[in-house]
């Protein structure tokens, strides 16, 4: 398919999935919101209400990035090549994920959030192949999306620490706040990595927002709350020196 019939695939697609999330979230859809929901079945890895607010920032990105890709402009051509039809199938994706939780349908919606993460991260590797990315393709296409994979990776462990409470799983023996807290280290750690292996410099501060909204809602539970305090400065520490030496490595090449 052209890069022009692909801009308004990628419209179409932006399209609904803001009118299937806006049904999910306000209870349209099943006649619950998602956000009861997932309340419902509290884990110890759910950060507090507030930190979801970070769709608004993820949408609005993907909003500017879906436009700047229907504009007539070179960059903006470049980047729908490099999509291909990835924007499509994240949507879908999405779509299937949101549909599937706001119908308590959750181990359907676990393994389609597994899919829906794996092909985030096969389209910002396409984005990040090929030729070089100028300004306005990092700012308006690449960013947005870095913001949108780190936040699924993190909700991931936040949906399997969910379904872990709808079936009842005895964590083999070991406390949920202990899985908690080792999660949150590994959460630190992936932003770390991803910082420093695919430059994604957003990927440290989703995580620590999310942690800190741990430490927030579990104040009172001294393990979960100290490890937040420690947990966030470090990941946000780490994250800026792994970025750093990433690109001392491969050096970024929009401004190489």
């Amino acid at each position: 398919m052209r890069a022009t019939s692909w801009k308004f695939v990628n419209v179409a697609t932006f399209v609904v999935v803001m009118v299937f999330n806006a049904l999910a979230g306000s209870g349209a859809l099943s006649g619950e919101s998602i956000g009861l929901i997932a309340n419902r079945y509290r884990s110890l890895f759910l950060p507090a209400n507030y930190v979801f607010g970070i769709w608004s920032l993820i949408y609005l990105g993907l909003f500017v990035s879906t436009v700047y890709q229907a504009l007539p402009l070179p960059g903006a051509a470049h980047a729908v090549r490099r999509f291909g039809s990835w924007w499509l199938i994240a949507g879908l994706l999405n779509v299937a994920w949101v549909s599937l939780f706001a119908f308590a349908q959750f181990a359907a919606a676990l393994a389609v959030m597994v899919i829906f993460l794996v092909s985030l991260v096969a389209a910002g590797a396409r984005l990040r192949r090929g030729a070089a990315a100028g300004w306005d393709e990092l700012l308006f296409v690449r960013w947005p999306f870095d913001l949108y994979l780190a936040w699924i990776a993190v909700a991931l462990i936040a949906n399997s620490f969910q379904f872990a409470q709808v079936v009842g799983f005895s964590g083999f023996g070991i406390t949920e706040a202990t899985w908690a807290v080792a999660m949150m280290v590994v959460a630190t750690l992936l932003g770390t990595w991803m910082a420093w292996g695919w430059g994604m410099w957003l990927f440290p501060p989703v995580v620590a927002w999310a942690l800190h909204g741990i430490g927030v809602r579990y104040a009172d539970l001294p393990a979960l709350a100290t490890a937040a305090a420690w947990l966030v400065p470090a990941g946000l520490t780490l994250g800026a020196l792994g970025w750093g030496l990433g690109r001392r490595r491969v050096p970024d090449p929009a401004v190489g």
